[in-house]
């Protein structure tokens, strides 16, 4: 594994001081105890970051009206991830997703979230 001296005071199987910024090899997959601290990976092996984690499926924005849970019991209806309607009970809210998009527009008029 290969690792750049970031730290004064590494010396090498001589003696010598290594200078800040070179490169070293070590064997193994793990920075020795030795360099905590005093060194970063540079090449070799070892983990890799992750740059673009995958999307979280739960958590993906809903595109245009959906019904969600604002607390236990309570449902309010949501328009581009936003709440759009008071909180109302599941009853009051039951048929909601049949409705096409210009009753479901009217429904959410009337049942508005106080500002």
């Amino acid at each position: 594994m290969k690792l750049e001296i970031t730290e004064k005071g590494i010396f090498d199987q001589n003696g010598k001081e290594a200078e800040v910024g070179s490169v070293i090899d070590v064997k193994g997959d793990e920075v020795p105890a030795w360099l905590v601290n005093k060194c970063r990976v540079v090449g070799g092996k070892g983990k890799a970051a992750v740059t673009n984690p995958a999307k979280d499926p739960v958590n993906e924005p809903v595109v245009g009206y959906a019904v969600v849970e604002k607390s236990p019991g309570w449902f309010v209806v949501n328009k581009d991830g936003v709440a759009v309607t008071k909180a109302m009970r599941k009853g009051d809210l039951e048929g909601f997703d049949a409705m096409s998009e210009e009753d479901k527009a009217a429904f959410v008029e009337l049942q508005k979230a106080e500002a």
